[in-house]
């Protein structure tokens, strides 16, 4: 058991995966509904499960190949959840609106997993069952975690919760092609978020 891949990966996983456990609970508040945490558990499932049975093959991948498709799904659900944002602010009620917050729940799940595994891809080749342990203590802390503030985190509301969600998600994207064709570093992230807050506030009040 190599402890600093176990660290490596038990703090990342609680990091990413965090996000997608407050943005379940916020779901599940607002619809009085449990789909939510299971949408959320489908889309962590979708990489990681893959990330760990195929991993050796994954990292094999060019890695600015799954950057740039990452990049163009990123951009595509950050613009549906940036609409989704614009009518709840403005009280446009739209039919099928609990089917899209699903799939809210889903792109954030698959999304803070996808960064979880980008991580993991690198830790495996070192101590493949150091990284696994890790992940799933990880899993575990969370839904601990989530459970345990639950209540807190189900005061935000979703237009708010949207409206950050998009600008994340075009951050990320952005963030993931400059990457790819100019090979900056991930301290631009914070600055690309805090432009996007900008830039779809005024969208939204438009």
């Amino acid at each position: 058991m190599d402890v600093g891949v176990l660290l490596a990966s038990l703090l990342m996983g609680t990091l990413e995966l965090s996000e997608a456990g407050a943005v379940s609970a916020i779901y599940a508040a607002a619809y009085e509904s449990w789909k939510p945490y299971g949408y959320a558990l489908i889309g962590v499932c979708l990489v990681l499960v893959p990330t760990f049975t195929l991993g050796k093959l994954i990292a094999l991948l060019p890695i600015n190949y799954v950057l740039i498709v990452g990049a163009i799904l990123l951009a595509y659900f950050g613009f549906k959840l940036l609409r989704s944002a614009r009518r709840s602010f403005k009280g446009i009620k739209r039919a099928h609106e609990e089917r899209e917050g699903m799939g809210v729940v889903l792109t954030v799940a698959i999304t803070e997993a996808l960064e979880d595994a980008l991580v993991i891809l690198a830790l495996i080749p070192q101590s493949y069952s150091s990284a696994l342990v890790g992940t799933g203590l990880a899993a575990v802390l969370v839904l601990g975690l989530t459970g345990a503030l639950i209540s807190r985190i189900a005061r935000i509301r979703l237009p708010h919760l949207k409206f950050f969600l998009s600008s994340l998600l075009f951050s990320l994207a952005s963030l993931w092609a400059l990457e790819v064709l100019l090979g900056v570093s991930e301290v631009l992230f914070l600055p690309l978020l805090l432009l996007f807050l900008a830039v779809n506030y005024l969208i939204i009040k438009v």
